[in-house]
């Protein structure tokens, strides 16, 4: 009887009935100290040796498995799960075992009642724990957008102090809105409670620790700040007055509409209880509940274990792409559903030797293994580390459904960094591959961007030219370029498209490909566009003084439409210059009309009720349909230069071409020509009846005051 409690140590198990299964196809009862195994099994009471009689049909379907594993004869268990079983008046929650143990076969049944209601409490805690997420998620958005509307919409936070307090006070989150310097505003009383340290000799202001944590424990804090990009994560407070406390922070830029100033908005959840309940369970304090792979502070501790080993790997920055418009369309509950079938499909892509946690809300992190353990990182390596980024892209490339039937895509930014050829330090390595992944979100494609010294110096660059970007206002170094448009019937130039040019001090021209982008980003177009929006009235005042009718295009971005002050700023020009709204024309691109139908929609509707004609820019680039353009109050099509540049060569682009004119025609639209440069481009286009053109072939754009001598020319022929 001496194996007996080796058997039990061996298995890790109590509260069992032990039996060996012997050659004859018996069993032979070897530790049978407990209750219940009469009720379950009465022909082994009494009897030493005995023939299993059946009628429990969990344990015989586990039996047929048991039998095959006892006839390999190789050490080990395997084991049924548990079940329950209604034995006279109790119910039982048992779990079955085949052992194979210093050549012994053996059979072990245990009463698993306590590891039931184990599991039981640690799937509610998961249960309770998705849902209080999802809670404190949709709290932190709703509080942002009142407060952002709030902030966004007064001059200064300070000015809109009775509303802004009220609102504060009301909600149950910590609050704190910062300058773009990052010095604090204005805030609420709950975040100063949740920072009460009860140490009132070393105090220190809640935001400043906010800060503090975050540029600690998040390689991505430079990023987030330099950028002006959302955050949201978990922090942890050492310091705290009984030991510790976890806070769910989100970090939102908030830009305002008509100056140069960026707020940041900083609110802020307790979660230490909910920490707490996670922490006595074991496998949800290391691994992500809703996935089930591993979480942020499980991953962190096999990176740097992986460091120690001294072996080179790469380091692959995940983040899904297009995943707040699921959120917004479906709700949380479905997006929860796409991450979570998402996450199973990054596991099945992976290696076994791979590791790959969910580190954020959307983000997700991976330790790629190298083949060439003990060397550095090789060509092939590198290209291993490709084909998986492909694989992994090529995975969530087929649509996610709804429960509904509802259709959810996807796609992935992914960033890399090797160890060590990039880094030796786990912040670090996560610094640059975060780094490398915020490269590849400006690209419309799912993609991977390994992280280089270029890449970090481009980072510092685009660092420095916002902050000259975010002055250039203040500092006139705007001004405005024209490039007239030709009607191609009479030659005489209709209008002229306004072009905003960059001239930076020391620099000299920056090209608006490369700061009009970064003005996007940071909400820095808003500003900027009203800058366009009222130098080109005070242009028209002008032309009108010396009775010259034209009509000047303005480019309308993405983040101009959103701007709910873009009509009123709109009249309030024309009504200060004293112009026609009939000299204006608005131009927006197709992407601007898929993403914000219903706000282009009510904008253009308005704009054509004060005179102003509407143009859609980059036709044939983007994804509207006919209709879009039905339903829209539109007056112009500009075809693309791209498809206007190989007329000549390339069929395919003659077959767009005439097809954008016919249905233009059909829609009793004009179309507009851009970036014709040869006279063969030119009689294509006037053979098949396009209205105007615009390009080098005709003129660059001008100096005001040489579109103005331009067009006195032409006044006098």
């Amino acid at each position: 009887m001496d194996i007996e409690p080796s058997i039990l140590h061996a298995l890790g198990l109590i509260d069992c009935a032990v039996f060996e299964r012997l050659k004859s196809g018996q069993l032979k009862a070897r530790f049978v100290g407990v209750t219940w195994l009469a009720k379950l099994m009465p022909e082994a009471s009494n009897n030493a040796t005995f023939t299993y009689q059946h009628g429990c049909a969990y344990l015989d379907d586990f039996l047929l498995d048991a039998e095959k594993f006892w006839a390999n004869g190789q050490p080990g268990k395997i084991k049924s799960g548990i079940w329950r079983e209604q034995v006279a008046q109790q119910l039982l929650y048992l779990e079955a075992y085949a052992a194979v143990v210093k050549g012994v076969s053996y059979l072990v049944i245990c009463n698993v009642e306590k590891e039931y209601q184990r599991q039981q409490q640690t799937l509610q805690i998961a249960r309770e724990t998705l849902f209080t997420n999802d809670k404190l998620v949709a709290q932190h958005d709703h509080a942002f957008e009142r407060i952002a509307s709030l902030v966004a919409n007064s001059g200064d936070s300070s000015q809109a102090a009775a509303p802004l307090k009220k609102l504060l006070q009301q909600t149950e989150l910590g609050v704190a809105i910062l300058d773009e310097h990052l010095n604090l505003l204005n805030s609420n009383a709950a975040l100063v409670h949740m920072f009460d340290s009860g140490d009132k000799k070393q105090k220190q202001a809640p935001e400043i620790t906010l800060l503090q944590l975050f540029e600690s424990q998040y390689p991505e804090y430079q990023r987030v700040f330099s950028t002006n990009s959302p955050w949201s994560g978990e922090l942890y407070w050492l310091n705290a007055a009984n030991g510790s406390k976890w806070f769910k922070v989100s970090i939102h830029p908030i830009c305002h509409s008509e100056k140069q100033l960026t707020y940041w908005m900083l609110s802020i959840s307790d979660i230490s209880q909910l920490k707490y309940l996670l922490k006595r369970n074991q496998k949800l304090s290391q691994f992500d509940v809703l996935t089930e792979l591993p979480n942020r502070q499980y991953f962190w501790q096999q990176l740097n274990q992986q460091i120690k080993k001294a072996r080179p790997f790469y380091l692959l920055y995940i983040e899904i792409k297009q995943f707040k418009r699921i959120n917004e369309l479906h709700g949380h509950l479905v997006g929860d559903v796409v991450i979570k079938d998402l996450a199973l499909r990054l596991r099945a892509t992976i290696s076994s030797e791979d590791t790959i946690a969910r580190i954020g809300g959307t983000e997700f992190a991976l330790i790629m293994h190298n083949d060439n353990a003990f060397g550095p990182i090789t060509t092939l390596e590198r290209s291993r580390c490709q084909q998986l980024a492909s694989e992994l892209i090529q995975a969530v490339s087929l649509p996610f459904y709804t429960e509904h039937g509802h259709q959810c895509e996807v796609g992935l930014n992914i960033g890399a960094a090797a160890y060590p050829m990039d880094a030796d330090h786990s912040e670090d390595l996560m610094k640059y591959a975060d780094l490398a992944m915020f490269e590849v979100k400006k690209q419309q494609k799912s993609n991977l961007q390994f992280y280089s010294k270029a890449l970090k110096d481009a980072s510092h660059k685009r660092i420095e030219l916002e902050s000259a970007l975010r002055n250039a206002l203040d500092k006139q170094e705007f001004e405005l370029y024209f490039q007239p448009m030709f009607d191609l019937t009479s030659g005489a130039i209709t209008k002229a498209e306004a072009l905003i040019r960059w001239n930076r001090p020391l620099f000299g021209i920056i090209p608006p490909d490369e700061f009009i982008p970064l003005a996007e980003q940071t909400g820095l177009i808003v500003p900027i566009g009203k800058w366009v929006i009222k130098e080109t009235c005070a242009k028209l005042a002008q032309l009108q003084a010396k009775n010259i009718a034209i009509k000047l295009s303005i480019n309308l971005s993405p983040r101009q439409v959103n701007d709910r002050q873009l009509l009123d700023y709109i009249v309030t020009c024309i009504d200060t210059f004293a112009i026609s709204a009939q000299q204006l024309e608005l131009e927006l691109t197709e992407g601007v009309l898929v993403d914000n139908f219903v706000k282009v929609q009510h904008l253009l509707n308005e704009v054509r009720k004060l005179g102003i004609s509407v143009s859609i820019d980059d036709f044939g680039t983007g994804y509207s349909s006919l209709s879009y353009l039905q339903k829209l109050p539109i007056d112009h099509l500009k075809i693309d230069r791209s498809f206007v540049r190989d007329l000549n060569n390339n069929e395919n682009d003659k077959a767009l071409v005439l097809a954008v004119i016919a249905m233009a025609h059909s829609l009793n639209l004009d179309v507009i020509a851009e970036g014709v440069e040869t006279e063969q481009q030119k009689d294509f286009l006037q053979l098949h009846h396009c209205n105007t053109a615009q390009g080098y072939l005709f003129s660059h754009p001008l100096p005001f005051a040489q579109l103005a001598h331009l067009l006195s020319q032409q006044k006098t022929i």
